[in-house]
């Protein structure tokens, strides 16, 4: 079985958050299964923008596209790797393979070991958007406000090799949450999950402390066995009603995407 795990950054030239990734799937992964972990070709570290989300999202090398050759180069699911579910829905409404992402899939795990959820977000404006995003994937009676560490994504990536301080702010607001009412706190980034995985963070103040990058991956592994062994797949009516090969292969064509990578230094 091969997983596409994909960020929505341009993370080939992320070394420690690769490394630390790339361990940390690995670890984690059945025998039988490879998982590759991709990036964007290029992108804004602006990550707490809306924008900028929007355009690694949908630009030419960017998550859609990536995700489009994943299929093409048959893979059996695929795992984004960034709480912000970027394309996911227009994924699943393109291809075949079980695609899924670690905002929702955490969300939704989160309401399985105990009522109350929130998150942390390394940026106010990505707390924002977390919030919103419960209310649309129908759990707003179970969560509550997300929290955030006040930094941006250049200071995430300094804490791999200096993470005192951000791991102070995450223990600060994990405490604060949990006062809340919180049973469960998600690290809501795959970057920030990375590190307090590595620092050993499970527990604060009684709240769990979900694992969000492993918890997607050992979804992807069930939902890839799901889709091979009973042929479970998405309902293609309304949401992710399907076009035909011949349309997706003119709108490549049409907005340029590309049919593998080309990764910018």
């Amino acid at each position: 079985m091969k997983i596409w795990w994909q960020s929505s950054t341009a993370i080939h030239r992320l070394d420690d958050y690769r490394n630390t990734l790339t361990k940390n799937l690995n670890d984690l992964k059945r025998s039988d299964v490879e998982v590759h972990v991709n990036g964007v070709d290029d992108g804004s570290m602006d990550l707490h923008y809306n924008a900028v989300v929007a355009i690694n999202s949908y630009g030419v090398g960017g998550v859609l596209n990536k995700m489009m050759q994943a299929q093409d180069q048959g893979y059996d699911a695929i795992a984004i790797g960034c709480f912000l579910d970027p394309a996911m829905q227009e994924a699943r409404e393109l291809l075949s393979i079980p695609v899924f992402g670690l905002g929702e899939t955490s969300m939704l795990m989160a309401c399985s070991y105990g009522h109350k959820f929130s998150g942390i977000a390394f940026h106010k404006k990505q707390s924002q958007y977390y919030d919103r995003k419960a209310f649309e994937y129908g759990l707003s009676s179970r969560h509550i406000p997300f929290g955030d560490l006040g930094i941006d994504f250049n200071e995430v990536q300094k804490a791999f090799t200096d993470p005192g301080q951000m791991t102070e702010n995450f223990l600060k607001e994990s405490r604060r949450l949990a006062a809340a009412g919180a049973e469960v706190i998600l690290a809501a980034c795959a970057t920030v999950n990375a590190i307090i995985r590595r620092e050993n963070i499970k527990e604060v103040d009684g709240a769990l402390i979900m694992d969000c990058n492993a918890v997607l991956l050992k979804t992807t592994e069930a939902m890839a066995e799901l889709s091979k062994t009973i042929g479970l797949s998405s309902s293609r009516s309304l949401l992710y009603q399907s076009p035909s090969k011949a349309s997706v292969d003119q709108w490549k064509q049409i907005y340029g995407f590309r049919s593998s990578p080309q990764l910018k230094k």
